[in-house]
């Protein structure tokens, strides 16, 4: 059986004597017959047709619906899917490409997507075109039947369980966080980019039964609806695992550069009211286990930021300055499992850099008794950091409920005192380490992001991390002598790095 592949759905005809289209929306092909895309789908039609209006507004949540026959002119759509030959072969006239007539034959309401769009991103807003419906078809899906005909044929229940069943056994059961995965779809409902993909790794899963893929992998509007795939570490072939719902989004007005995903196994187990006899946690705790060893989360106040453990004998965690900035005034806690309820242990702010000085670097102790055993210690790197090494980062951005987000980069620019990332960090991954996806060793602890010159735009891929090196000699003399003023020489006064911190260029003016 082929794997499922993308599909190009455009409500609107195109015009042949223009180049310009409606934004057309992506889409799963199960199979010859069948497509499942998103509710989305429907943003640009449905604020204009009562009837369609009134259908969406009246499913009921996990109960799988026939499209009324009346409906399935207005429901038509053109399917466009590309075919699987070489690149090579392809002259750019869209042979490669087939295209079929279909329509919206059913539809459903994920219960578990509405509550975790009403729970986990309650503070979240997304691109709004029809600002009425733009939330509420989230957790929609639609079942395109390819007809190639009047669009009027007669679907059943039964038919459409026995299709969504055959994507449900292809799809993958276990999402693990730091997996590589693909998102294959069309970036602007363009039939130009038809097929483009893009890769990540899964960066967390979330939501009532794990049913919200978080994922670094980049998408595009009109991307929703797309497939995102799973890729074994043989490569051999791709895994089904998630449907992109939403590639844009803003968290309490910073920009989320993460793609979410639809995590298909159990949004399908759910309304196919199935028991899935080879299923086991959705969230597997061994393999990402280590990504977690070491990192926890630190709360000063209503603030909250990541903290990484340097050595559990004396409870040492090293985090930023600013994550801590209401101490001694507020209490700093950490968490050490987001999964145990009494995992929260009182910290001692041993020294933090002043505002606004490099390096941003906080020293916390734990009493050792009040450690979680499974910590463990992370290793500062000693060796040179090379540009192009392949890195991950670890922290709590948008929630501290749920268990650390990783995102994948490269090292893109190491120097003495700063180390420059494509890792995409968020607000509450301050203090989290980058990680040496060779070694497991930490290469430094992430700070801030780049901002524009106004301050207007911050950006989420330009991540300015701490070096390893930079921290390791005050660290270890501390650890040698539990004597707290040596920490002092976190603080640098060096121009250069000054310069550096804040973006000041550093050439020599020719003027």
């Amino acid at each position: 059986m082929d794997s499922p592949s993308s599909a190009l759905l455009l409500h609107s005809p195109i015009d042949k004597d223009s180049r310009i289209t409606l934004r057309g929306s992506s889409g799963i092909s199960i199979s010859k017959n069948w497509i499942l895309t998103h509710g989305t789908a429907l943003d640009p039609i449905i604020d204009k047709s009562p009837a369609i209006s009134n259908f969406i507004t009246n499913l009921v949540p996990g109960e799988l619906t026939i499209a009324p026959r009346k409906l399935a002119n207005e429901l038509k759509f053109r399917v466009y899917r590309d075919l699987e030959i070489d690149d090579d072969s392809r002259s750019g006239d869209y042979s490669h490409v087939q295209e079929h007539l279909g329509s919206v034959v059913a539809a459903w309401k994920c219960p578990l997507l509405t509550k975790t769009f009403n729970e986990f991103f309650e503070t979240f807003n997304f691109p709004k075109s029809s600002i009425k419906f733009d939330r509420f078809l989230r957790p929609i899906y639609l079942l395109v039947l390819i007809t190639d005909s009047d669009g009027k044929s007669i679907v059943e229940i039964p038919t459409v369980k026995q299709a969504l069943s055959c994507l449900l056994d292809q799809a993958l059961r276990n999402s693990i966080r730091g997996s590589s995965v693909e998102i294959e779809s069309t970036p602007f409902g363009n039939p130009v980019f038809i097929g483009s993909i893009a890769r990540g790794v899964i960066s967390n899963v979330v939501g009532d039964e794990g049913c919200v893929i978080m994922t670094d992998a980049y998408a595009f509007p009109g991307s929703e609806g797309g497939p995102v795939y799973v890729i074994p570490p043989d490569c051999k072939r791709r895994i089904i695992s998630g449907m992109v719902i939403a590639p844009l989004s803003w968290c309490r007005g910073e920009w989320v550069d993460y793609t979410f995903a639809a995590n298909l196994a159990p949004c399908l187990l759910n309304i196919l009211r199935k028991k899935d006899p080879r299923s086991s946690p959705i969230i597997s705790c061994q393999e990402d286990e280590a990504l977690d060893r070491g990192v926890v989360l630190v709360r000063c106040g209503i603030n909250w930021g990541t903290g990484v453990l340097v050595d559990k004998d004396t409870g040492t965690f090293l985090t930023c300055s600013h994550v801590v900035a209401e101490a001694p005034e507020r209490e700093i806690s950490i968490v050490m499992s987001t999964d145990r309820i009494n995992s929260r242990a009182w910290a001692k702010l041993l020294y933090r850099t002043p505002e606004n000085q490099p390096y941003d670097v906080a020293v916390l102790r734990v009493n050792p008794q009040d450690m979680e055993p499974s910590l463990r210690s992370i290793r500062l790197s000693r060796a040179p950091i090379v540009k192009g090494e392949p890195v991950v980062s670890v922290g709590f951005p948008f929630s501290s409920s749920v268990r650390p987000t990783i995102s994948s980069g490269v090292v893109s620019k190491s120097m003495d005192c700063a180390l420059l990332t494509t890792c995409c960090a968020q607000s509450g991954t301050s203090g989290g380490p980058i990680v040496s996806r060779a070694t497991g060793e930490m290469l430094g602890m992430i700070v801030c992001n780049a901002l524009s010159s106004d301050g207007a735009v911050l950006y989420p891929r330009m991540s300015l991390a701490v070096p390893a090196a930079a921290m390791d000699r005050p660290l270890r003399e501390y650890l040698r002598t539990d004597n707290p003023d040596v920490l002092r020489a976190f603080t640098c006064d060096d121009a250069i790095v000054r310069n550096v911190w804040n973006f000041y260029p550093l050439l020599p003016s020719k003027l």
